[in-house]
């Protein structure tokens, strides 16, 4: 096992276990290797026969590791209890318990065993970065600015997601990610050499040909691609069948999903990819542990994670002169890769789907809607203050958030401290993504948010002839409504602070032909502008990547 030799530590094991089947550890042992491999169903099979052994305990937290990796959260926290009862102190079991309900959307009761292992020395860390998770999601904001602190002094190592989603500082976000990555800085090569005249032959790594925001921004871009220049494959896991066929015309599918981590290597590497994508880098469910170095000559991050990963894995990350231009190369485990115009791919398309009536949605006839549908984690305090201050001062505008459940609802309208009537907090249910498109069109203004804006949000409203207003940051999370505006060639909806922004909103609120003048003006530049040219975004891209490898 030291020596990583894991297939004759099995068939040793194997022997072992014949000549003394009373030896647990030994089954233990073989079902920890099992893990190790992603051989899961040997393991679970394994696991279970020492279920009712004296290693029961390390059994069932086993048990309920894999099936929280397998997206089983009703087994996963099914074990865990089990391995609880048996062992009150068991801090990993406690721990995948508190990451099961999470994953559930049972946030109190995860926040229950949070409680309980913060003051362990060995999950103290864990148990505080999953606290912050959850009070992001549920607009908790009791101790905002405690934990911000702690994040910008990086005083505690956490997920690149968490810091960048607290703090825009590029700097900041860079070192968490150096050191959460566990990766030193070292310089990628610029130049990579192709040896032969043969299509560059370019894949993807991606885990959310779903539905999911990631897949809705770039199911029409492969088609737009050059079949002369590319050979394209897509490696895929964690599909569904509509999503893939939707694609699969444009290039060759290979599914993931249920190869282990090494088989999943090597049919990548059978390939011999030129340069590859990753779709999907750290966010959550991802597959970047399947790669390596050797799985492509050049490894490109893009679109799901808006920062660096700090990870040289990554040979680039596909920007542009607004969200990370090259003055802030610096603060980037990976090189820029710079397009000319906005780095966010789209579908192309324009919403003129049919605007369904208001009182459908629970919002008033008459007055102005302020909306905001961006997921909750990306409210804090500072913007929903400027909210509530626009407003206190227009008394016929209502404010429409997308609902993330009870405790979120909950805490924001206690936030509100009577400030304004809770009835002008309207909360969007979630829905299928063909509503999702028609009701946006009830919205006068949309808000984007501070420190980490809507990226498919974003582009949503403002595909549907919708002025968003957005504040200028700091870092890439923070600048991509900028990026999209500088595209549509509508700067005067870019604020520069708190105040501007407030002007901003309130100018249009006021002056009701200033807003009819705007939002003819967006839809003009739709058609005009390079946002939703897809072709230029295609040829833009093509030649990123013809720059890279030659």
């Amino acid at each position: 096992v030291q020596q990583s030799n894991y297939v004759d530590s099995i068939d040793l094991l194997k022997k072992a276990i014949s000549q003394y089947p009373e030896e647990n550890k030994l089954k233990l042992n073989l079902g920890n290797i099992y893990k190790l491999l992603d051989q899961n169903d040997d393991a679970v099979n394994i696991f279970s026969t020492l279920e009712n052994s004296e290693l029961a305990d390390l059994a069932n937290n086993n048990l309920s590791l894999i099936y929280l990796e397998q997206g089983d959260s009703d087994k996963s926290i099914e074990h865990a209890k089990i391995a609880l009862s048996l062992n009150q102190d068991y801090s990993d079991a406690r721990f995948n318990l508190a990451l099961a309900f999470f994953e559930r959307k049972n946030y109190q009761d995860s926040l229950l065993q949070l409680d309980q292992l913060s003051e362990t020395d060995d999950y103290k860390s864990r148990a505080f970065e999953l606290k912050i998770r959850i009070q992001q999601i549920i607009c908790d904001w009791s101790s905002y600015m405690i934990t911000k602190d702690i994040l910008y002094a990086n005083k505690l190592i956490v997920h690149p997601f968490l810091h960048i989603s607290h703090v825009d500082n590029e700097e900041k976000n860079f070192l968490n990610a150096i050191d959460w990555s566990g990766s030193r800085v070292s310089e990628n090569k610029i130049v990579h050499l192709k040896t032969d005249k043969t299509k560059i032959k370019l894949g993807f790594l991606c885990g959310e040909i779903r539905n999911h925001p990631t897949f809705h921004l770039i199911k029409n871009f492969f088609k737009e691609l050059s079949n002369d220049l590319f050979s394209m494959t897509m490696f895929s896991y964690n599909h569904e069948e509509r999503e893939k066929k939707y694609i699969e015309g444009s290039l060759e599918f290979i599914d993931l999903t249920k190869m282990n981590r090494k088989d999943a290597n090597n049919c990548i590497k059978t390939f011999d990819i030129d340069v590859l994508i990753d779709l999907t880098t750290i966010i959550s469910h991802n597959r970047q542990n399947i790669l390596d170095k050797n799985c492509a000559k050049v490894i490109i991050s893009y679109l799901a994670f808006p920062g660096t990963t700090g990870n040289p894995l990554y040979d680039y990350i596909i920007t542009d002169t607004i969200v990370a231009p090259e003055s802030q190369q610096k603060f980037y485990q990976e090189n820029l890769l710079i397009l000319p115009s906005t780095y966010q791919v789209n579908d192309g398309s324009i919403n003129v789907d049919v605007k369904e009536d208001r009182k459908s949605w629970n919002l008033p006839i008459n007055g102005i809607i302020l909306g905001s549908l961006n997921q909750s984690f990306k409210l804090e305090p500072v913007m929903f203050d400027a909210w509530i201050d626009i407003l206190q001062k227009h008394k016929n505008t209502y404010l429409w958030l997308l609902d993330e459940g009870e405790d979120m609802r909950k805490n924001l309208l206690s936030y509100l401290d009577k400030r304004i009537d809770q009835k002008r907090i309207i909360f969007a249910e979630r829905v299928d993504r063909g509503r999702h498109l028609a009701r946006i069109k009830n919205i006068d203004v949309a808000l984007d948010t501070r420190i980490y804006n809507g990226h498919t949000t974003s582009i949503e409203m403002l595909q549907s002839g919708i002025p968003l207003v957005t504040l200028e940051g700091e870092h890439f999370a923070s600048r991509v409504s900028t990026s999209l505006l500088h595209a549509l060639e509508i700067e005067e909806l870019i604020a520069k602070d708190i105040d501007d922004y407030k002007e901003i909103v309130s100018t249009l609120i006021n002056d009701n032909n200033a807003l009819n003048s705007l939002k003819s003006k967006i839809q003009r530049q739709l058609s005009e502008s390079k946002l939703m040219d897809t072709s230029f975004f295609a040829r833009s891209f093509e030649d990123a990547i013809l720059g890279v490898i030659k």
